[in-house]
């Protein structure tokens, strides 16, 4: 009996899940730093490792068969977990009984095997069909190297049937009896394919009744009276007494960043005519037509660290930089965040000039250094190394601008692939006419430049930049320009919608914390209807932000949370949306969700997330992006509320005292109801998203999970998230429950930070789409905010023991 109460114990529980999550964790590291073969090896498909995931099942399954247990759990919830048993079950008959390789096929060749991995080396096995190669096909954006699409056309025989035609593509499968192919790469010189070969039809039946019964459970809870959701949010609609919706303490952010103050002294292109240079259309490196504007704010972010220059902006800046080179040369608006290379050549502040690079000779003083540091293996570059290759390619882009060789404003019309191509470099592409206009309107319109800023008059600069737009229009064929768009996306640019919602965000959700803080304390009579006003004020800002979102759906033609900084947008604009949905019941919502609202796209705009829009890979041009990606964002919202409710419960408990205790008591226990109810959906949403991502998977590369890293640390938020929530079940927490719960609902945020943004920065693998720099200071960030949570945790536990 014993021995059975063991099993079924929800302290074994704890102790597998937790001890489950810091081993992935673990092993996320060790494949970032010896591979993913040592991480399978020795971690993922280590027998040690199955029986623990075994062990897991097993504790789950005795506990739902448990008398007590089995009488108090609602259908739901039995469906909900009872459809983990079926996964691992799919998963453990897909391990051992599902086939994997690959087919690598030259064209016209005919194969009907497979190789797959042995351990020990390949091994060959045969198929009962043959598989010729017609045709490999690969698209790259247009003039760019980057991969559109890829697709092979396929001769399939089984047998003496007749042979059968098909098309294999990222995203789109063939079944042949149960073996799937897909595409998944291709060779160097695009004349052969490489397929993926999967067999695992018994385990996929089991993993998608899993995966069924999973979102069947869901549903059930969420509108079962019987389930733990349902018993909350009867509790919670009890507690119907005016409340005064409370917080103390208020964030003071600021969301304008500040720069240097110098004036400069150099000549500059006037902003009326720059805006009309701006219009125009530009090729840029990943294939995208995009308005002139767009691609100088790119060059201007990554040369200066912001989208205006003292005032002046992106195209007058690049126009500058192309008709004054010499003045221009000699400011400094090359920005170098190391101090070491900064005093090296004489400056202060953050920015060198790019005539500071060069000797009295006019020689390039980085050449040797930059020489030797190519030369290294990447593992020893060090920081100072990294440093300079930077400031190397900021000073080849300054020199590439004034050599008038990144500026690709020219289609060539009978090139199939669309390039366009710069003033600078080689036209003898373009013949009669078309070779007279591309070579001299450069020179000419350069030299008008310099005579609009002499005189002011901007005629003849106008009329150069008209004559470019009549020849783009006219020999872009492939692709065509979309002038809609194009208008669009200057809109976009000028509205700047997503900085101003910031500020708006930031101060309103601000105020309405003040006003909250002043209910509590001072009674004010006023407050409610100076929360209505602010709460209208923050609805318009998000119709703004809503506006930005689409407009940018609309620029793009694609969902807009494909990388980092869209996701960042996207998440702000669902957990603003998301806080005043709750708020005409609990208006401490929308000004909290305001304020995160706010530091997300205070975070979004810092320069270590790239706002540019960019082309989707091959693998990302499917629908299931947007059903993966939306639900487990919905999931990040309900945690990031979770996080700011917690918070705000460990605040109200930080100012216990004999005269408000009863009363702060109270509204502690009605926002660790909401606190738990958000984390549920959280739970739920974050799980159906990962096991989405697991179906897209399945779908793009025959396989559910291939522990990549995102992968793994999605499936070690979900185990965090699920400790925290059966937290009550742990009889040493008795009496702390509450208190714990709402300080692990603040530090869980970090598994989900990690998954989210940490992957990119730390780790890399599948989805890494985004990778951007910043790791150290993201990793100082969350340090000092997780010694800051759990000091004051410590000091709300010390005021909830305190008898006053």
């Amino acid at each position: 009996m014993k021995l059975i109460r063991l099993i079924a114990s929800p302290v074994l529980m704890y102790v597998l899940a937790g001890l489950y999550a810091l081993i992935l964790a673990a092993a996320t590291f060790v494949e970032n730093s010896y591979g993913p073969a040592v991480a399978r090896e020795h971690f993922y498909y280590a027998p040690w490792f199955i029986l623990l995931q075994l062990l897991q099942a097993v504790n789950l399954l005795a506990m739902f068969l448990q008398g007590s247990y089995f009488k108090r759990i609602s259908k739901g919830s039995l469906i909900f977990h009872g459809a983990f048993v079926f996964i691992w079950l799919g998963a453990a008959v897909t391990h051992y009984v599902g086939v994997t390789g690959i087919m690598h096929i030259r064209e016209g060749e005919t194969v009907s095997s497979m190789m797959h991995d042995e351990g020990a080396g390949m091994g060959k096995t045969s198929l009962p069909f043959s598989v010729t190669l017609d045709d490999f096909r690969l698209q790259r954006y247009p003039g760019s190297h980057s991969p559109m699409s890829y697709e092979s056309d396929l001769v399939i025989k089984k047998g003496d049937e007749v042979p059968v035609q098909a098309t294999v593509r990222m995203n789109k499968v063939i079944d042949i009896d149960g073996y799937r192919l897909f595409q998944s790469s291709f060779d160097p010189d695009e004349q052969g394919t490489i397929l993926s070969v999967s067999y695992d039809r018994p385990g996929m039946q089991l993993t998608y009744i899993g995966y069924f019964l999973l979102f069947a459970g869901f549903v059930l809870t969420l509108f079962s009276k019987k389930s733990r959701f349902g018993r909350l949010r009867r509790e919670l609609g009890e507690m119907k007494k005016n409340m005064p919706y409370c917080v103390l303490f208020l964030l003071a952010l600021s969301g304008v960043a500040g720069g240097q103050t110098v004036h400069a002294q150099q000549p500059c292109v006037s902003s009326q005519h720059a805006g009309k240079f701006g219009s125009l259309v530009v090729l840029n490196p990943n294939g995208r037509l995009e308005p002139v504007n767009s691609y100088t704010s790119a060059i201007l972010r990554k040369l200066y660290g912001a989208d205006k220059l003292n005032g002046i902006n992106s195209d007058q800046f690049f126009l500058n930089l192309l008709s004054f080179p010499d003045e221009w040369g000699a400011y400094p608006f090359i920005k170098v965040d190391n101090k070491e290379l900064l005093q090296r050549f004489g400056r202060s502040g953050k920015y060198i000039a790019w005539e500071d690079v060069f000797d009295s000779e006019g020689n390039y003083i980085l050449t040797d250094e930059v020489n030797d540091i190519y030369a290294k293996p990447a593992s020893e570059r060090k920081r100072m190394d990294s440093d300079l290759l930077k400031l190397d390619e900021s000073v080849n882009i300054v020199y590439r601008i004034m050599q008038h060789q990144l500026l690709p404003l020219f289609p060539d019309e009978n090139d199939a692939q669309g390039k366009w191509y710069s003033a600078g470099d080689e036209l003898n592409v373009f013949q009669g006419k078309d070779s007279l206009f591309v070579s001299k309107i450069m020179d000419w319109y350069i030299y008008e430049l310099g005579n609009g800023v002499r005189s002011g008059n901007w005629e003849e600069a106008d009329k150069i930049v008209g004559m470019m737009n009549i020849f783009q229009q006219a020999k872009s064929k492939t692709p065509a320009i979309d002038n809609q768009r194009v208008k669009a996306e200057l809109l976009y640019n000028q509205l700047n919608l997503f900085f101003w919602c910031r500020l708006a965000y930031l101060i309103l959700g601000g105020i309405l914390l003040f006003i909250a803080c002043g209910e509590i304390i001072a009674d004010f009579k006023w407050g409610k209807k100076v929360c209505g006003i602010l709460i209208a004020l923050l609805v318009i800002a998000f119709l703004a932000h809503t506006s930005g979102v689409l407009l940018r759906w609309y620029i793009s033609g694609r969902a807009p949370w494909a990388n980092a900084y869209e996701s960042m947008i996207c998440t702000s604009w669902m957990l603003v949306g998301g806080g005043l949905l709750f708020a005409r019941r609990f208006r401490i919502l929308p000004a909290l969700a305001g304020l995160l609202g706010g530091i997300m796209l205070f975070v979004a705009g810092l320069n270590h997330l790239n706002p540019e829009i960019t082309p989707l890979v091959p693998v990302l041009q499917s629908y299931w992006l947007m059903s993966h990606v939306a639900i487990i964002m919905i999931g990040y919202v309900f945690f990031a509320l979770c996080a700011l409710t917690g918070l705000f419960n460990l605040i109200l408990m930080s100012l216990l005292s004999a005269t408000n205790r009863v009363k702060l008591q109270f509204r502690i226990r009605e926002f660790t109801l909401l606190n738990e109810m958000a984390m549920i959906l959280g739970l739920f949403f974050m799980t159906a998203g990962t096991f989405l991502g697991a179906i897209w998977a399945n779908v793009s590369w025959g396989r559910y999970w291939g522990w990549d890293p995102k992968e793994t640390w999605a499936l070690i938020s979900i185990v965090v998230y699920a400790l925290v929530l059966h937290i009550r079940f742990i009889p040493l927490l008795k009496g702390k429950t509450t208190w714990c719960f709402n300080l692990l609902s603040v530090v869980a945020i970090l598994s989900v930070i990690m998954t989210w943004f940490g992957v990119n920065y730390y780790l890399s693998g599948l989805h890494s789409y985004g990778k951007t720099e910043g790791g150290d200071l993201l990793l100082w960030i969350w340090g000092a905010g997780l010694c800051v949570v759990l000091a004051l945790g410590l000091f709300a536990r010390r005021r909830l023991n305190t008898e006053v």
